[in-house]
């Protein structure tokens, strides 16, 4: 692993961190992060059926932009840039 790779890690460990406490602190913010979790969810639901073998007639574009969504909200080593 990298060491920016790392280092982004962490930094996303520690937002959940602050997350989990900002979530006992306002039912607001926790409404807010269950939206956002259901909508990575979702999305990354969507990007696995998109690169199903079978999925030939998924136009590229519409993967490859729900693999930038997901890239951009977690840190996900598995999922390669595309190029751009």
């Amino acid at each position: 692993m990298s060491d920016g790779s790392k280092c982004f890690q962490e930094r996303v460990a520690k937002l959940r961190n602050l997350r989990e406490k900002l979530c006992t602190q306002s039912s607001e913010w926790k409404v807010g992060f269950e939206v956002r979790d259901f909508v990575v969810c979702e999305l990354q639901s969507i990007h696995e059926q998109l690169s199903e073998p079978d999925s030939s007639m998924t136009p590229e574009w519409c993967k490859e932009k729900v693999e930038h969504i997901l890239c951009e909200l977690l840190s996900i080593p598995e999922i390669e840039s595309t190029g751009d």
